[in-house]
């Protein structure tokens, strides 16, 4: 067996796995399980937050506001 096979079977388990998973969970919530909610709470902690680019991007652009107008404060002195 080639081994770009190899690599292809592994990512294709792994999809699967993921997508039993994901149905495993969703047969817990459906019942209001005790355990989907842990399982969501663990998993909402390690998935990436969509907005921290944004917000991060924000502060930084907040930061040079303040900056550059306490710049031009000093100036007028």
């Amino acid at each position: 067996m080639p081994p770009d096979y190899g690599v292809g079977l592994m990512i294709s388990l792994g999809l699967a796995a993921v997508i039993a998973v994901m149905v495993v969970l969703a047969r817990w919530a459906r019942k209001r399980s005790k355990g989907a909610v842990v399982a969501g709470a663990l998993l909402s902690m390690f998935a990436p937050d969509p907005t921290l680019e944004k917000n991060i991007r924000l502060a930084e652009e907040a930061r040079q506001t303040v900056s550059e107008e306490d710049e031009e404060g000093e100036n007028k002195d």
